[in-house]
C-alpha cells in the first residue's frame, strides 16, 4: 500500500496559538521511517513553509496559499535539493488591483495584509515580527479581515467572482485568491509528481479552507478546533476520523488510527 498524506498546518499540524507541533513529533519520525510523504498543503506563504520543512526535516513536495502554487523538490549539482515552481492560481498584482478598485466602487470595510505593518500581522496572529514579514511575502493570495456586514460580504463575493477570484474562509482570515484550492493542488502534485499505483491519499485538516481536500482523499482526518467543534465534510463515516484533542496531539492520534485502520500499525511502535 502506498501512502501519502497531505496536511494543513495552522490547527492541524500545528498548535493554534504558539504553532508547535512537539506532540506530533513521534508521528513525524515514524512516517519517515516508513518513507511516507507528508505533503504540506497550507495556506502559508513559500517563505513560512520552506523554514518550517527545514525544521521537520521534511524533503517532500508543498502547496503554499491554499493550491496557489506547488513547489517540488528535484536534484540538482551535488545532489542539493532544487525545487521547481508552478503557479496554480492567479498573481498578487493583480488580485491586490482588484481589491483596490472594489474598496473605492463600494466602499468596503475591510483590511488585508497589504494594508497591515509587520508589526500588526504579528499582533493578529501571535506570530513574531519576523515570521510575520515572512507571512506576507505572498505570491499569489491575498488575506483580510472582514470588518463590514454580512450583506456586503456576499457582494463582495460577487464582485470577486467576476474578476475570476474566489473568497475563502481559513482559521483566522479570508483568503482573496484565484480559481485554486487545496484539493486542486493536491491533484497536481498526485498526477504530475507523485505518479505511484494504488495509492491510498491521506489529508488531514480543520478550517473550510480544507474541505475539497479531506473530501477528495480516500481518508479524512478532521482536527479538533480549540473551540471543541469539528468541521463538517460530506463523506463517508467510515472513512472520517475526528480526533480527541486539538493540533498537534490530534494529528499524532489521527496518523495512529489511520495506521491502525489500515492494518500497518500504530506509531507508538
Amino acid at each position: 500500500m502506498n501512502l501519502i498524506i497531505f496536511t494543513d498546518l495552522d490547527g492541524t499540524l500545528l498548535d493554534h496559538h504558539d504553532y508547535n507541533f512537539d506532540a506530533a513529533q513521534p508521528a513525524l519520525n515514524e512516517l519517515s521511517r516508513r518513507n511516507i510523504p507528508v505533503i504540506i498543503n497550507s495556506s502559508k506563504t513559500y517563505a513560512e513553509i520552506k523554514d518550517l520543512r527545514i525544521k521537520m526535516h521534511n524533503n517532500s513536495a508543498f502547496a503554499v496559499e491554499n493550491g496557489a502554487a506547488v513547489y517540488y523538490p528535484t536534484q540538482g549539482s551535488g545532489q542539493a535539493e532544487q525545487l521547481k515552481q508552478t503557479i496554480l492560481g492567479k498573481p498578487l498584482p493583480f488580485i491586490l488591483e482588484q481589491l483596490a478598485e472594489l474598496r473605492s466602487r463600494f466602499h468596503f470595510q475591510f483590511q488585508s495584509f497589504a494594508d497591515m505593518s509587520n508589526e500588526t500581522v504579528a499582533e493578529i496572529t501571535g506570530l513574531s515580527v519576523e515570521s510575520a514579514s515572512l507571512a506576507k511575502q505572498r505570491q499569489a493570495s491575498e488575506p483580510l479581515l472582514w470588518q463590514d456586514s454580512a450583506d456586503n460580504l456576499e457582494i463582495f463575493k460577487q464582485q470577486l467572482a467576476k474578476n475570476q477570484l474566489q473568497l475563502l474562509q481559513g482559521g483566522r482570515f479570508y483568503h482573496v485568491m484565484g480559481q485554486n484550492d487545496k484539493s486542486l493542488a493536491m491533484a497536481w502534485l498526485l498526477n504530475n509528481y507523485y505518479q505511484t499505483p494504488k495509492q491510498t491519499v491521506i489529508a488531514l485538516g480543520d478550517s473550510a479552507n480544507d474541505r475539497k481536500m479531506l473530501e477528495c482523499a480516500d481518508f479524512a482526518a478532521i482536527i479538533r478546533k480549540t473551540d471543541h467543534s469539528y468541521l463538517a465534510i460530506e463523506k463517508d463515516p467510515e472513512a472520517v476520523f475526528n480526533s480527541p484533542d486539538v493540533a498537534p496531539l490530534g494529528w499524532r492520534q489521527a496518523i495512529d488510527f489511520i495506521f491502525n485502520k489500515l492494518g500497518t500499525g500504530d506509531t507508538d511502535e
